[in-house]
C-alpha cells in the first residue's frame, strides 16, 4: 500500500533529531520533512522569507517549553518571584508569532507546556501565584488555548496525555537532554506523534465512524445465556460491574460525539435483547445502537451484513471482541477493520478505549451529533422502499425536501467535513483545510452551496456540495459532492438541474466539468454517464442549462433563486 505524502515543518526549542527520526519510521503516512536548527522558534516565525516558509506545508508544528517562551518563566525556575502580567504579555507575544505564519499551513500544532525536567516542580510552593511552577504552568496553558481557541487551523496537543501515559519516569530522559538538549524519551515521542498522525487522518477523513461491539464479556461480565441477565456483572457494589460500566459510559460518550454504535454477537437474540431492555445497570440502551446481529452466524458475515446496510465501508469500521479467535477471525476475513487487541483484564477497558484515537474529529457538528437518529430513520425509508414497486413511487412517497443554500459562517464546518470524508459521489475530491476553503469561496469568480434535505421520517442535515467557477460566460463544475447514504434519491438530479437553473438565470450557455477517476469515485461517473453528460472515452464534458423538469419525482425545492 502507498502510503499518503505529508509535508510537516518542525520548529522547536530543543533538539527534535529523534522525534524526526521517529517521525521517518512511522507507518501511516510517508513524511516530508522540513526542519530548522533547534531553538530558533522566534527567529523562525518573525522571517517571512526562512526557506521552511517557501512552500506551503501540510503540517507545521511549533514545539517548545515554557522557559524558553517566557523569560518571567525562566527566572521562576530559578527561584526568583515573577510578574503574572509579564507572563501572560510574553504568551502573547508567543501566540503573535504563530499567528503570523497561519497561512503558511494547512493546519498548525502547537503542544501544550509541561516542564522540561520531573524534578522541577516544588511542592510546597507549587501553586504559589509569585513563585509556584505548577500555578504557572497553567496560567501559561490557559491563557495559550485562550489566545489561540478561535483559529481554525490551530490544534494545541496535549502534552500531559502524553506524560501520563508514559509514566513521569519513562517520560524524561535526563541522559538524552545532557547529550543532545532533547528532555523526552522516545515513548513520549512516540506518543506525541500518534496524536499528531490521529488529527492529521481525521482532518482529512480517515477516521472511523463506525464502531460494533460483542456483548458477553465485552460489554458486561458473564455469558447472558448461561448466567441470565439478572447476573451479569454490570454496575452495582462489585469493583469488575464497576468496569464495564464506565467502559459503556465511554461509549455512549463516543456516540454523542457522532459515532454508529452496532452490536455483533454470538447469542440468542430474545435472551441478549431482554438483557439489554432490562438490566438496570445498562449505561447503553437499545435505541443506542442502530443496527445489531444476535445470532450463531460467522461474526465477520455478520460484519458485513451490517456495514452494507448503513453504506458504509469497512475501512470506517472498528470491531470490540474480548474473544482472540474472533478477533483473529475478523483480521483475517476483512484486513480493512480495524480490530484491536483489547486488554485481557476488563478493568483496562476503558484506559484502553481512552488511548485509542481512531474516532477522534477536529469539529463536532450538528450532523455529527445527529447521526445515530439519521441511520435510524434511514432503516424506516428502506422499509418502505421494499413496499413500493418503483424508484418514483418511492421518492414521492417518502415527501423528499431539497433545501440548496449559499455557503455561510454557520455551514462551514460540515461543508468542510464533506470535502475531506466522502469518497464516492465525488466529482474530484479534492480535500481541502478551513483555510483553503475560505480562501476558495472568497474568490469573486467562485460559488458554493450546500445541500440539506428531509422528509416525512426526519432531517437529513446537510448532505451535498455544489460548487462552480464562472469565467468567460461559462461556468465550470469544480465540486459536486454527494453523501452516500441519500444517493439513489434524485438529490443528485436536482443539484444539476439547480446548477442549469442558475446558469440560465446568469446568461451562461455552458457547463462544463471534470471528472477526476479515484479508487472509490466510480459511483459519479455512473451517475455522469447515466444523464449523458459523460462518455467513457472522456471525463472532461460540457453541456446546455436546457432540461426536461418532468423527468423527476416530485421533490420539493428551495434554493436561493425562489422566494
Amino acid at each position: 500500500m502507498i502510503k499518503k505524502k505529508v509535508s510537516i515543518n518542525i520548529i522547536s526549542s530543543f533538539n527534535h533529531a529523534n522525534f524526526s527520526g521517529l517521525l521517518n519510521s512511522s507507518d501511516e503516512f510517508s513524511w516530508q520533512i522540513n526542519e530548522v536548527d533547534y531553538n530558533q522558534v522566534f527567529q523562525t516565525l518573525t522571517n517571512p522569507s526562512d526557506k521552511i516558509w517557501k512552500k506551503k506545508s501540510n503540517i507545521s508544528i511549533i514545539w517548545t517549553t515554557p522557559d524558553e517562551v517566557s523569560s518571567e518563566f525562566k527566572k521562576l525556575q530559578n527561584g526568583n518571584d515573577i510578574d503574572s502580567k509579564i507572563l501572560k504579555e510574553d504568551v502573547s507575544h508567543f501566540t503573535k508569532c504563530i499567528k503570523r505564519i497561519k497561512k503558511n499551513s494547512d493546519i498548525i500544532l502547537v503542544p501544550s507546556w509541561i516542564l522540561k525536567h520531573p524534578n522541577e516542580s516544588n511542592l510546597l510552593f507549587s501553586y504559589s501565584k509569585s513563585s509556584g511552577l505548577d500555578y504557572n504552568l497553567s496560567f501559561m496553558n490557559q491563557h495559550l488555548f485562550e489566545e489561540l481557541n478561535n483559529e481554525k487551523n490551530i490544534h494545541i496537543l496535549n502534552s500531559s496525555k502524553w506524560l501520563q501515559n508514559c509514566g513521569v519516569t519513562k517520560a524524561y530522559n535526563s541522559k538524552l537532554w545532557y547529550l543532545m538538549k532533547n528532555p523526552y524519551s522516545n515513548e513520549f515521542l512516540k506518543e506525541a506523534i500518534k496524536d499528531i498522525t490521529n488529527l492529521y487522518s481525521s482532518i482529512i477523513g480517515l477516521s472511523k465512524k463506525l464502531l460494533i461491539l460483542d456483548l458477553d464479556d465485552t460489554l458486561w461480565g458473564g455469558i447472558v445465556g448461561e448466567v441470565g441477565w439478572k447476573n451479569l456483572r454490570i454496575g452495582g457494589h462489585d469493583y469488575l460491574g464497576e468496569a464495564y460500566s464506565d467502559f459503556q459510559n465511554q461509549i455512549k460518550a463516543l456516540k454523542k460525539k457522532g459515532i454508529i454504535l452496532a452490536i455483533v454477537s454470538k447469542n440468542n437474540q430474545e435472551t441478549a435483547l431482554e438483557a439489554i431492555k432490562k438490566h438496570p445497570e445498562m449505561k447503553l440502551k437499545l435505541e443506542d445502537f442502530v443496527a445489531y446481529r444476535i445470532n450463531w452466524e460467522d461474526k465477520a458475515k455478520n460484519i458485513v451484513d451490517i456495514v452494507k446496510e448503513l453504506n458504509l465501508g469497512l475501512q470506517s469500521t472498528v470491531f470490540f471482541d474480548d474473544s482472540p479467535f474472533e478477533r483473529g477471525r475478523v483480521k483475517e476475513m476483512l484486513p480493512e477493520v480495524f480490530v484491536p487487541e483489547l486488554p485481557k483484564n476488563p478493568t483496562d477497558y476503558s484506559n484502553f478505549l481512552s488511548s485509542l484515537h481512531c474516532f477522534d474529529i477536529p469539529h463536532i457538528t450538528k450532523e455529527d451529533k445527529l447521526r445515530a437518529e439519521l441511520y435510524k430513520s434511514e432503516s424506516k425509508r428502506v422499509e418502505l422502499k421494499e413496499k413500493l414497486s418503483s424508484l418514483s413511487d418511492w421518492i414521492n412517497t417518502l415527501d423528499l425536501t431539497v433545501t440548496i443554500e449559499n455557503v455561510s459562517e454557520e455551514n462551514i464546518p460540515r461543508a468542510i467535513q464533506l470535502f475531506n470524508k466522502t469518497n464516492q459521489m465525488n466529482l474530484t475530491t479534492r480535500r481541502l483545510t478551513d483555510q483553503e476553503f475560505n480562501s476558495w469561496i472568497n474568490e469573486e469568480l467562485n460559488n458554493l452551496w450546500t445541500i440539506r434535505a428531509k422528509d416525512k421520517f426526519g432531517d437529513y442535515g446537510i448532505i451535498g456540495i455544489l460548487s462552480v467557477s464562472i469565467k468567460n460566460n461559462q461556468a465550470s463544475i469544480i465540486d459536486f459532492i454527494l453523501s452516500c447514504r441519500v444517493v439513489g434519491r434524485c438529490i443528485e438530479d436536482t443539484m444539476i438541474n439547480f446548477l442549469k437553473d442558475y446558469c440560465k438565470m446568469k446568461n451562461i450557455n455552458q457547463i462544463s466539468g471534470e471528472y477526476k477517476k479515484t479508487e472509490k469515485n466510480l459511483l459519479c461517473f455512473k451517475f455522469l454517464e447515466k444523464n449523458k453528460l459523460i462518455t467513457n472515452s472522456k471525463h472532461s464534458f460540457v453541456f446546455s442549462p436546457k432540461y426536461d423538469k418532468n423527468k423527476l419525482p416530485k421533490i420539493n425545492v428551495i434554493s436561493p433563486l425562489k422566494d
